[in-house]
């Protein structure tokens, strides 16, 4: 009998739950990637251990993050489900049904959704994963022929993931339902929110929100500084600034405007007082969603600034572009090279043996990582000083690499070398190595058939951007996803708190329609209104997100460089839930 009412709830309040199923289904689905993703053993084959590691790490890390706010997102979109079949439920103990069996008819429809959103999810998941796995491997610097959408442990992984996830917010909703009495049930509607203001009590807490905002502001740059307790710190200080600004700040501006001639205006006293009266309620909603959209812009900001800078990084770390063994490798197909040359060598054991004479000749580049005895944050480049060869970075790195060992091979300058097999690799340095990458990544392929160990990075600027596409690549990819599911979740529960008081608003709607209002006017009217509920968020995200960039100057050349693409991308989703739940919330409110 539960099972039936709970599949009716479903039927009959479809438009209300699609909200939640949208959103989840899309966590799911990204979810699903991540973890094909981490757990693609064709993928991981082809990667080295080091890389191997790098990417199951980044996209753990990414599951982890994504589970944990949807399990956030769950709890108010499902306490939103919750006050909308209140009266069903009051209705149900007026005929007789026990606290125990609603308790147990809203965890059968939380468990049903969940079981309907994972099943969905994962066959939208499979298809991203199709689409973007061709992204993915180019911007981590990999080719394969064939690329595995998923496999039933991936499939049960996920499902059994968010059915959890379901259940144990199923639970908590259970838990808070049984301790309502029949009254309150039944009086769900009628529940005013406005409280009474008291002005002097909200500008003590609304100065306080902005100086704790200020505040968190301030120790942004020190982050990386203070590692865990400065970002324990800056967290606490960012939510509960928030929450300040959110519930008293703007609670006194809108009673200053209600006072003021401004606020008389047209209908602007209506707007204003919209806000007025749902800003208690909304102040805890509005405040998760202003932090996680800051946390989503940062997201992609960051793995698209980190991408963007690969080459500069890149660049900035080793003095060559690129050294090979390879005899045929011909560099006349480069653009601007700015230095080349070639070096005998000899190996005995784990030491390599250089021609003293050889090395100064050529005038060989390297990096100085130190400055009169102390560590240098930024490397000098300059040429390699034969009276102290083991201080030579570029020497150490050609020795490591003719030896197939990752550190720890011998360099040694010789007048003659000595008896051996004597070996000669290529040296070259160009101007522009983004203008040079598809002709460098042919003598890198070229290169394989002559390195020691296949895990190995070919030495100089390009083989340090095959490691950084790698490392930092994935990390992009995650970020634009893992932004893109933040976006969702936080813009569908905003969406769901404002379509769910629609009973409440159209009376005021109709109120309005019936002193002389013009449907354009109204019409207008119901855009501004959800307008401000997506706008305060919005704007304090946007403010997070500029100063929260701040964290990233110590580890990153330029974190702003990817902050306008993903200003685009983000802004593009989250006005784009504005015009789709204007345009529900205007068809209900103005319905006639």
């Amino acid at each position: 009998m539960l099972n039936k009412i709970a599949f009716k709830a479903l039927r009959q309040k479809w438009r209300d739950y699609s909200v939640l199923l949208i959103g989840t289904t899309i966590a799911v689905a990204i979810f699903y990637m991540f973890t094909n993703i981490a757990m693609n053993e064709e993928l991981l084959r082809s990667l080295s251990t080091m890389t191997q590691k790098m990417i199951v790490f980044v996209f753990v890390l990414g599951q982890i993050l994504l589970g944990v706010i949807t399990f956030v997102y769950l709890n108010f979109a499902n306490s939103f489900l919750v006050r909308l079949r209140q009266k069903d439920y009051g209705l149900l103990s007026m005929l007789g049904a026990t606290k125990h069996q609603i308790g147990s008819l809203l965890l059968r429809e939380t468990l049903l959704l969940g079981l309907i959103s994972s099943i969905l999810g994962v066959f939208v998941g499979m298809g991203i994963t199709k689409l973007s796995g061709q992204a993915l491997m180019q911007s981590i610097g990999i080719k394969l022929s064939h690329w595995s959408v998923g496999t039933p442990k991936v499939v049960l992984v996920t499902i059994g993931f968010f059915l959890l996830i379901f259940l144990l917010n199923g639970l908590y909703n259970r838990w808070r339902l049984m301790r309502l009495d029949t009254l309150t049930l039944l009086q769900a509607d009628h529940v005013v929110s406005a409280k009474k203001v008291n002005p002097k009590r909200q500008l003590i807490l609304g100065l306080l929100g902005i100086i704790l905002l200020g505040t968190s502001y301030a120790i942004m740059p020190k982050v990386v500084q203070w590692q865990m307790i400065g970002l324990t710190a800056d967290l606490i200080l960012n939510v509960t600034g928030t929450y300040l600004f959110v519930g008293q700040t703007l609670g006194l501006v809108t009673y200053w405007i209600g006072k003021s001639e401004f606020g008389q205006k047209g209908l602007r006293n209506f707007i204003n007082g919209q806000l007025r009266f749902r800003l208690d309620e909304y102040k805890r909603i509005l405040t998760m969603i202003a932090v996680l959209f800051g946390l989503a812009l940062g997201a992609i900001s960051v793995g698209q600034g980190y991408y963007v800078s690969l080459p500069k990084q890149a660049v900035e770390n080793d003095a060559l572009t690129l050294a090979t063994k390879n005899p045929k490798t011909n560099f006349a197909d480069l653009k601007d090279v700015t230095y080349q040359a070639q070096l005998d060598y000899v190996v005995k054991d784990q030491t390599v043996y250089f021609n003293k004479d050889s090395v100064k000749k050529a005038q060989v580049p390297t990096l100085v990582y130190q400055q009169n005895g102390q560590p240098d944050a930024k490397p000098k480049q300059t040429t390699v000083d034969v009276t102290h060869p083991e201080d030579a970075y570029t020497l150490s790195t050609l020795a490591n690499y003719v030896t197939g060992i990752p550190f720890g091979s011998d360099v040694q300058l010789v007048n003659q070398l000595p008896a051996g097999k004597q070996e000669t690799i290529k040296l070259v340095k160009v101007k522009d190595l983004q203008a040079n990458e598809s002709v460098l990544k042919k003598m890198a392929a070229n290169e394989k058939a002559y390195m020691s160990n296949p895990d190995e990075t070919i030495p100089g600027a390009y083989g340090n951007l095959i490691t950084l596409k790698t490392i930092f690549g994935g990390l992009e990819f995650m970020s634009i996803f893992l932004g893109i599911a933040f976006l969702i979740m936080l813009a569908s529960t905003l969406m769901f708190k404002t379509l769910s008081n629609v009973s409440l608003d159209r009376r005021r709607y109709e109120i309005l329609a019936m002193i002389g209002t013009t449907p354009q006017q109204l019409r207008l009217t119901a855009f501004k209104d959800v307008g401000i509920l997506f706008f305060i968020p919005m704007l304090i995200g946007l403010v997070d997100a500029t100063m929260g960039m701040q964290i990233f100057k110590p580890i990153m050349p330029d974190p702003y460089s990817g902050f306008s693409l993903g200003l685009v991308l983000v802004l593009g989703i989250y006005g784009g839930y504005y015009i789709l739940t204007s345009l529900i919330y205007q068809r209900l409110v103005l319905k006639k």
